[in-house]
């Protein structure tokens, strides 16, 4: 996955690069978990690059001062399961995966697990689970999670939709959705999906 990512970046970075850094404008370098994986580009590309950051489920810190954007992507699982529970030694135990049910508009209690590790270092992470439709509009709503990732940065919770109408056939999917306080809009970074219809 993380091969799949820097080949997007890197193909964007040497497509705007060439461009304008001719023009004699400043200089950006480009790093992911500490790796620098683009020596030189111009910085007028850092809007670009963090709108596709965004878009590929990654936050973008770009520094003016030093030159410097930092890509931080978080890996984000999700399970769409039955039934979810904690034993009494912490152990978690999942019971039968959904992939789909065959008829619309009847009332479904399912579960998502989301497990994260590589969050951003935040004081105020805020997580999010949305419930889409196979036309794309919003059909339910988790609670928002908080948590610090002053310490630590991996971390999971599980979240109940429960007597949930599906009311269209095709494929729903399930958004993990997260920021901090220094991204203050929402970004999906995870997602899992099912099916209703035969």
């Amino acid at each position: 996955m993380k091969k799949a990512w820097l080949s997007a970046l890197l193909s964007l970075t040497v497509v705007a690069g060439v461009g304008s850094t001719a023009l004699g404008e400043g200089s950006m370098r480009v790093f992911m978990g500490g790796e620098r994986i683009v020596n030189s580009m111009g910085s007028s590309n850092a809007n670009s690059v963090e709108d596709l950051v965004n878009k590929m489920g990654g936050f973008a810190n770009y520094d003016q001062g030093s030159g410097k954007m930092e890509i931080i992507k978080p890996n984000v699982n999700i399970l769409v399961l039955e039934g979810i529970q904690q034993t009494r030694n912490k152990t978690v135990v999942f019971s039968n995966p959904i992939k789909g049910y065959s008829d619309k508009n009847v009332p479904r209690t399912f579960n998502a697990f989301v497990e994260v590790d590589n969050a951003p270092v935040a004081k105020d992470l805020r997580m999010q689970l949305v419930l889409i439709s196979p036309e794309g509009k919003e059909v339910d709503k988790g609670k928002e999670w908080k948590y610090s990732t002053q310490n630590a940065n991996s971390f999971y919770f599980s979240e109940p939709f429960v007597s949930t109408k599906l009311e269209s056939y095709g494929t729903y999917t399930i958004q993990v959705r997260m920021k901090t306080e220094q991204f203050k809009s929402y970004i999906v970074v995870g997602e899992n999906t099912f099916t209703v219809g035969r």
